[in-house]
């Protein structure tokens, strides 16, 4: 791979937002299965944190452990030693509405990292009222 070409699929990488998210997700390819945790997760791709990666190249479907696993089909592009691999996503088209949620619904509250999870409602403003004439006669 060129310099050039190298640059460019970094930048394009970059252009889907990434979302901070943490879910088990339990990979499986031709050669083997292992459980890993996926940290960020954008329209394009994700990071998953494994001890036991497929090598760079090979296509895996990840199951993400939600309440239904949602199943994503990936290809890993590179593997940071030690830390997990960065991986490409397609998403099936029985998925792609569920895909989609959850992409808005991290979106919508970047500081949840957990779908599903019960956000309170704010406190009403208090409201000071003060009583005209009070305390005249």
């Amino acid at each position: 791979m060129t310099l050039i070409s190298s640059e460019l699929e970094n930048r394009l990488r970059r252009e889907a937002v990434r979302y901070s998210f943490h879910v088990d997700a339990r990979i499986v390819w031709h050669g083997g299965a292992c459980w890993g945790h996926v940290t960020n997760i954008s329209r394009t791709g994700m990071f998953i944190r494994t001890n036991h990666p497929p090598a760079v190249g090979v296509s895996f479907s990840a199951y993400l452990a939600l309440d239904t696993p949602l199943r994503l089909e990936c290809i890993v592009r590179r593997i940071v030693p030690r830390r997990g691999i960065g991986v490409t996503l397609s998403v099936p088209h029985e998925e792609k509405k569920r895909f989609t949620a959850l992409l808005v619904a991290l979106g919508r509250s970047p500081e949840q990292n957990l779908i599903g999870a019960v956000v309170p409602a704010p406190d009403p403003p208090k409201v000071l009222v003060a009583a005209v004439g009070a305390g005249q006669s």
